[in-house]
């Protein structure tokens, strides 16, 4: 199929990628047909700032593109919907809604999600992760009525969230497996600032954590027991372990994915 023959670009996911995509694709001179198909009923953000500014303030969801900007793509927006299947013999992605939606170009990107170590986490009322905005929203609505806050994770997400919780006065514990902070990402000499700097602020560190259960309690809130150890309930629990990618649906249409 030539380029003249591309009336119509369909891009699964509504997060940053696609973001960019969809200016890249206007950016390009396309001026065809541009869907995006979004699980979110918001335009495209940011969502760094859902673990600060966010969370301990009234900032608004932080847009990716102007308002200007975005009305200059003319995105048709398929929202809130998943993407269940993609057909591509038709060229069809079928809608969670039980459209049909036929593409010349189709661009996965589905980014990720929250991954818990314990599946049965997942299944605590006191635990919670952080991906998208509404779980800023409810994490923002928890932190204020709490006076304890739990973080599995010394990572990125993990700090920034305990950074944000000792802003609003919350006594917080990290427990992280490896012995360092940011361990994968940064060196010894920046880890161990990042652990000063936490310190510092009031945050209790625990690092090298191997064994961690978590046990919800009858009025709530949820225990933790770090290598044998009890700590004392928490009215709160965040996990910031990473993210698994969200394959499925380019392997389920036979795509290769390493």
């Amino acid at each position: 199929m030539s380029s003249e023959e591309i009336s119509h670009i369909v891009v699964i996911g509504g997060g940053q990628a696609g973001g960019y995509a969809c200016k890249a694709l206007r950016g390009e001179g396309y001026s065809g047909r541009l869907t995006v198909v979004a699980d979110e009923p918001h335009d495209f953000y940011e969502r760094p700032p859902l673990s600060k500014g966010v969370v301990t303030g009234e900032e608004p969801l932080p847009r990716l593109f102007s308002e200007e900007s975005l009305a200059a793509m003319a995105i048709e927006w398929q929202r809130p919907k998943r993407a269940t299947a993609i057909d591509r013999q038709a060229r069809e992605v079928l809608l969670s809604d039980g459209q049909r939606l036929p593409y010349d170009r189709l661009l996965i990107a589905t980014g990720s999600r929250p991954r818990l170590p314990v599946a049965e986490w997942g299944e605590i009322a006191g635990v919670m992760t952080l991906r998208s905005w509404e779980d800023a929203q409810r994490l923002k609505g928890r932190l204020e009525t709490s006076r304890r806050l739990g973080v599995i994770g010394g990572g990125w997400i993990g700090l920034e969230v305990a950074s944000s919780a000792r802003k609003l006065g919350l006594e917080v514990v990290v427990f992280e497996r490896q012995q360092r902070l940011c361990e994968r990402s940064v060196g010894a000499e920046v880890s161990t600032g990042l652990a000063e700097l936490h310190h510092g602020h009031g945050v209790d560190l625990q690092l090298g954590c191997q064994q961690l259960a978590l046990f919800e309690q009858t009025d709530g809130r949820v225990a933790i027991e770090a290598d044998g150890n009890a700590f004392e309930p928490f009215d709160l629990v965040v996990v910031g372990t990473g993210v698994s990618f969200n394959l499925e649906l380019a392997r389920d249409a036979g795509l290769a994915i390493e």
